[in-house]
């Protein structure tokens, strides 16, 4: 009943939400959350959205000494702790973020699950330090913790370490919270205080589902450590992961099973995304999402068929075969790129988002689980690579060159009713209409750019630009597309309204100038979704530029002051700031700085102030100044700016876990 209760709810809810405003609208500017008041976070990663579209769930390393996962309210800008621990001095930008992790967040905002090593529940932590799987409660000051990760048996933290998937592990009241732990699927009910064993084996001689007993390696091998976790749709009804070991929990072809089998014993990896309704209750069968085979499909003999025979075939018949030249293994996804492979549910886990590499190319696929419907009935492909011409020398995908037309997706998210898909990829040909593109793409290859897909409307558009118009690409000083740099961990909030997502790009939002990802928040406007024109599959005209020189500066915590330029050509930047020293006193310079503008990528001038000012930065509001930046194009002509800037050293303070 309570299940029912949250899914009326939810979608009451989703309903106001989406009859507040007409189906049409443009996106609104993009608002950097990964702040304080005074200032902006060191780092930022896996952002998500509640439903309600009030908070934003993320974790961070705060300006300030604290990292771990943090509560965002998006209309108060207040920064509120889940679970943090004290970040080391300096920067941590080539280290993985410690502590906690991969943060959900239930629909009200009021509920955070998080996976870390920290003992927050010592007395049913048999092995402190391994990860667990915890749900904050924010409704306290500070927040209390529920150990989530517990063994049926024992009700003591699993013995082996704990994982939950980032943005989709907790259902919409945050009461039930899937995770994977020793190769396994579990959930757990934090009312009922059951722990569910989902990903079970199959009699393979009754086709029957066996409760509780467990398929060893059910989950995805940890080299793809981009894709261990399981999703959990709001309504908690439904469970999707990417699986191995697939003769234990699913029907096979003949000759299907045998390759998985033979591959597996020889040390190779074959992976499939699964699907299970588990409040059909403990007789609910594991199904396959797409597949090489369809032994359910009809016509097919069922299990005794193989992939020879047409009515057998799933969409991706040569699936199990592989290509070892573009692929690492044979499967689904089987790639070590930073891709996220687990499957995104709708809020009533009837639609999947998923990405999958079947081809050359990481790609975006839709599948509508309704029973009775043919695997080939059921996927519907949404992106595609590029044809590149047969005497097409290296690979397609993973060189620079290739990336405009082929390069990976990345990154998914899908909406509460299943009619919007957000999704990361640096390519900028679309070959599949529809759906269209209704916006520009970029004009040069820049960073990883987030999408939104309209499926009732069937248009495309493009979330993420730099702040000198649509066609900009997202840039930073480091990074390369083809890594997966740039837009990621997309989720939607107030129904489809509000996307939020994560970015390393600085040219989003003027004053970003952490060189370090941060996460953002932008609004579907009213008034303009879907109504748009299609624009061709192809990048904007190499010609087209910019014509403005967009200036935003950043306190450091060393008391410098970052000053990050976009300029509209190549040329050189100077940057001089003057402050009074007195209270009575003329400006008079206290810094300065140059440095040689690319159109490809922002540009940086550090400035420090000199040695008998130093002490200036160091007091509490630190000093004050006017930057005048002047912009010298090549060929000439000058550009200038103005802006206040702050010299204020505010160092990481050193401590332990509040």
């Amino acid at each position: 009943m309570r299940r029912l209760a949250a899914a009326a709810a939810l979608a009451a809810t989703l309903a106001s939400l989406l009859a507040a405003g007409p189906a049409a609208a443009e996106f609104g500017p993009i608002r950097l959350v990964s702040r304080t008041f005074a200032s902006q976070a060191r780092e930022a990663s896996e952002p998500v959205l509640s439903a309600d579209g009030h908070y934003m769930a993320l974790r961070a390393v705060m300006d300030g000494g604290q990292m771990g996962v943090f509560r965002v309210d998006l209309e108060t800008g207040e920064v509120t702790r889940v679970e943090t621990g004290a970040a080391p001095e300096g920067s941590v930008k080539a280290e993985p973020l410690a502590t906690a992790k991969a943060p959900s967040i239930s629909a009200d905002g009021r509920y955070v699950s998080f996976t870390t090593t920290a003992p927050l529940a010592p007395a049913l932590d048999p092995q402190p330090g391994t990860e667990d799987v915890y749900v904050a409660d924010m409704s306290t000051s500070p927040p209390t913790y529920e150990l989530a990760s517990v063994a049926a048996a024992t009700g003591e933290a699993m013995i082996t370490p704990s994982q939950a998937a980032p943005r989709v592990a907790l259902d919409a009241d945050g009461r039930e919270v899937a995770f994977v732990s020793g190769g396994e699927v579990y959930l757990r009910d934090l009312e009922t205080r059951e722990t569910t064993l989902v990903s079970v084996a199959r009699d393979p001689l009754t086709g029957a589902m066996e409760p509780g007993v467990p398929v060893p390696g059910g989950t995805v091998v940890p080299k793809l450590a981009d894709s261990v976790g399981a999703a959990l749709s709001a309504d908690g009804t439904t469970v999707a992961w990417l699986g191995t070991n697939l003769p234990a929990q699913v029907p096979l072809l003949t000759d299907e099973k045998a390759k998985i089998v033979a591959l597996e014993a020889n040390g190779g990896h074959y992976d499939e995304p699964l699907w299970r309704r588990v409040a059909d209750g403990p007789s609910a069968p594991t199904r396959r999402i797409v597949g090489g085979g369809d032994p359910l499909a009809p016509g097919c003999p069922g299990e005794a068929g193989t992939l020879a025979e047409p009515a057998c075939r799933g969409p991706f018949p040569g699936l199990i075969e592989g290509n070892y030249e573009k692929n690492v293994a044979t499967g689904w996804l089987g790639r070590p790129e930073p891709i996220d492979g687990v499957p995104q549910l709708s809020a009533d886990g009837d639609t999947v988002a998923l990405i999958g590499s079947p081809t050359e190319a990481a790609n975006l696929f839709l599948v509508d689980m309704a029973p009775g419907l043919s695997r080939v009935q059921a996927v519907r492909q949404l992106t595609a690579q590029v044809p590149v011409s047969p005497g097409a020398e290296g690979p397609v995908v993973d060189e620079e060159k290739y990336v405009p037309l082929n390069g990976h997706v990345y990154d998914v998210a899908i909406s509460a009713d299943g009619r919007h898909v957000a999704f990361a990829t640096a390519r900028q040909r679309f070959p599949i209409a529809p759906p269209n593109l209704a916006t520009p793409a970029p004009v040069q290859l820049g960073l990883v750019e987030l999408y939104d897909l309209d499926l009732e409307n069937e248009a495309m558009r493009r979330v993420t630009h730099g702040l000198g118009g649509e066609s900009e690409p997202s840039l930073a000083t480091s990074g390369q597309a083809q890594g997966g740099i740039g837009a990621s961990s997309p989720s939607f909030g107030a129904g489809d309204r509000l996307l939020g997502f994560s970015s390393a790009a600085s040219n989003l939002v003027a004053g970003d100038g952490n060189e370090a990802g941060d996460a953002f928040v932008v609004e579907d406007v009213p008034g303009s979704r879907a109504a748009t024109t299609s624009v061709p599959d192809r990048p904007q005209p190499a010609g087209v530029k910019r014509r403005n020189l967009v200036v935003s500066a950043f306190s450091m915590p060393n008391g410098k002051v970052k000053v990050v330029a976009v300029t509209p050509a190549s040329g050189s930047l100077a940057v001089r700031a003057e402050a009074p020293l007195g209270a009575r006193s003329r400006p008079r310079r206290v810094a300065a700085g140059k440095a040689t503008a690319r159109t490809t990528a922002p540009v940086k001038v550090v400035l420090a102030l000199p040695r008998r000012l130093r002490r200036l930065a160091r007091s509490g509001e630190g000093l004050y100044a006017e930057a005048a930046v002047a912009f010298h194009r090549a060929g000439g002509g000058t550009v200038r700016r103005r802006l206040e800037i702050r010299f204020h050293a505010h160092r990481p303070h050193k401590g332990g876990r509040r």
